[in-house]
């Protein structure tokens, strides 16, 4: 794996620390205050067995002694809030990418998402921003501070002795490159247990989505068996990487014991020489015993870097997967109705398999279509190309006369709404169900619309009002339809696509579906995918697709009376072969 340049980090740190400057620089501040805290305590401890050994006034080791323990608990309150600002700058920073990540995830194709599980997305939004949390909260100052606190030991231990001093800068400098030479012996390994967490989740979320078909076909046993050949790779992946982690540390370690036996023999040299005394042997061997927190933490900041390194290069892969659909620079001012016309249009999701061939129609405000077909004949991906998920291969779509493609994204899904069988709640309050969390969306805009689809003894049962918390399986498939029937009376779009609400209901809840359905409708442009014949009952027009191209399309009425046509065959025979699910 190629490594990654060392600007790339810079710009991306500027980027995320810059806001937070005030909190970096305190962060800063303490951070190498503890540094000199550090290099302190030596000395009192020098001065406190000299002073000993050479019989010296009590006063002066009680004096030396409470130095000593001031300096150390101050230093631990001085790590303490180090550690706060460092944590608090890491989750504040990689917070804001997630979002970004989230954000630029939603904008995305429909074509990316159908690539990778939601399991898959979740790993790559949150753990590999986790694993730059370190980077951002301590990667610099750490290594900046570590580096510091190396050449202040290596300063006051050349002060001592000239020799002591070379031969410990000779040591740090081959330790650091040493640490040059295997910073990126684990990224691979990294890379490849993110690979494995990502697909593990994956696998996971699958299954649990599809838990009832698991359990009545009788897959458990199948599905365990699968779970633990991907929880065996994850697991390999993460053993490897652990291993190449505990061998960069390990190097950490041997560099240590090397340095500390190089300063005991020379300290020993020198004692025996009467260049030193007791103490200052002391001291040269606690200050070389200080080079282990540094040139630990410099290893352990280079093992995050490598984890940051394989983290950062795949979000950097998501950043770099741009969408296919740009947005228009257009608005759609009208309010009410509005027209569609499809003119020529071609697409295919594979290509060289066309789902829809040189489709033309126009809908003229108010009027409603109901559309017919087989499974895989076009049905929903005329719904998905109007919502603009995709982009025609051949031709074009217009709203009021305007190109889709010249709309502004939010303006155009602000103009159409869409209600489909399988509602999508979440595990919210009602009123965030409603509005999607909308905070500007009013109790009493709210109230209004609960109240004209006729859902008032349905709010009246709920034990806390629009603050009832909606659990699994809370709703009915109806209560599910009526709601997402008022999240788009609140969006009051002015086109309107059904995807046979009143499926699978009981007769009951179907009249109350109907009745919202209506109002739903009114004034408004419609699209309703049909499953069933006694659904097209209430529109103007009717389409029929097959194999992706219009086998019959016109006006309700005229077909009706028309004894040729296929819709009317179909409503002689009572047939419905032509109206099965989604394509």
């Amino acid at each position: 794996m190629e490594r990654v340049p060392l600007r790339q980090y810079l710009s991306l740190l500027a980027y995320y620390l810059k806001p937070q400057w005030f909190r970096v620089t305190l962060l800063a501040v303490f951070m190498f205050g503890g540094i000199g805290l550090s290099l302190l305590n030596p000395q009192i401890l020098r001065y406190f067995i000299d002073t000993a050994k050479a019989g010296g006034a009590l006063r002066n080791l009680l004096i030396a002694g409470g130095l000593f323990l001031v300096v150390g608990i101050f230093g631990q309150i001085v790590t303490l809030i180090s550690s706060y600002l460092g944590q608090d700058v890491g989750w504040r920073s990689t917070n804001r990418m997630r979002g970004d990540l989230a954000l630029h995830c939603l904008n995305l194709d429909m074509s990316f998402h159908h690539q990778y599980t939601p399991g898959e997305m979740v790993e790559r939004v949150d753990g590999d921003t986790t694993a730059l949390s370190n980077f951002f909260s301590e990667f610099v100052l750490q290594v900046v501070g570590s580096t510091f606190l190396l050449a202040g030991v290596v300063i006051m231990v050349s002060r001592e002795d000239w020799r002591v001093g070379v031969a410990l800068t000779a040591f740090v400098v081959v330790a650091f490159l040493i640490y040059n030479l295997i910073r990126s012996i684990a990224v691979p390994a990294y890379t490849a247990e993110r690979e494995g967490y990502s697909k593990l989740y994956g696998f996971i979320e699958e299954r649990l989505i599809g838990i009832e078909d698991i359990r009545t076909n009788g897959a458990n046993a199948y599905t365990m068996d699968r779970f633990y050949d991907v929880n065996s790779d994850a697991y390999r992946r993460v053993l490897r990487s652990q291993i190449m982690g505990e061998i960069v540390q390990a190097i950490t370690r041997i560099m240590f014991a090397l340095g500390l036996a190089i300063s005991m023999g020379m300290g020993i040299y020198l004692y025996r020489e009467g260049g030193f005394t007791i103490g200052t042997v002391f001291l040269v061997v606690q200050y070389t015993a200080m080079l282990r927190h540094p040139l630990d933490q410099i290893s352990r900041q280079l093992n995050d870097l490598q984890r940051a390194t394989a983290g950062l290069q795949r979000i950097e892969s998501l950043q770099r997967t741009t969408p296919r659909i740009q947005d228009g620079t257009e608005t759609l001012s009208a309010s009410g109705a509005i027209s569609i016309e499809f003119d020529n249009v071609t697409f295919s999701y594979i290509e060289g398999d066309p789902v829809l061939e040189k489709v033309s129609f126009n809908l003229e405000p108010g009027r409603v279509l109901g559309l017919l077909g087989r499974t895989g004949s076009g049905k929903t991906t005329i719904t998905r190309l109007l919502f603009r998920f995709y982009e025609p291969n051949i031709g074009e779509i217009r709203l009021d006369g305007t190109a889709i493609a010249k709309l502004q994204l939010d303006s155009l899904r602000q103009h159409v709404g869409l209600v489909t069988q399988d509602v999508q709640l979440f595990y919210a309050t009602v009123r965030d169900n409603i509005t999607l969390f909308n905070a500007e969306i009013t109790d009493a805009q709210i109230l209004a619309v609960i109240e004209e689809l006729g859902m008032s003894s349905w709010y009246a049962s709920l034990p806390k009002g629009l603050d009832t918390v909606i659990t699994s399986g809370g709703l009915s498939a109806g209560e599910a339809q009526l709601l997402a029937f008022a999240r788009v009376f609140l969006k009051d779009p002015g086109i309107i696509i059904l995807d046979e609400p009143s499926s699978r209901l009981d007769p009951a809840t179907e009249q109350q579906i109907d009745r919202a359905v209506q109002k739903l409708l009114h004034n408004r442009t419609g699209i309703i995918i049909a499953h069933r014949l006694g659904t097209v009952e209430r529109v103007n027009e009717i389409m029929i697709l097959e194999d992706g191209e219009i086998r019959e399309y016109g006006d309700r009425e005229h077909l009706v009376k028309n004894p040729d046509s296929r819709f009317s065959q179909l409503l002689k025979t009572g047939l419905e072969e032509l109206t099965y699910s989604q394509a």
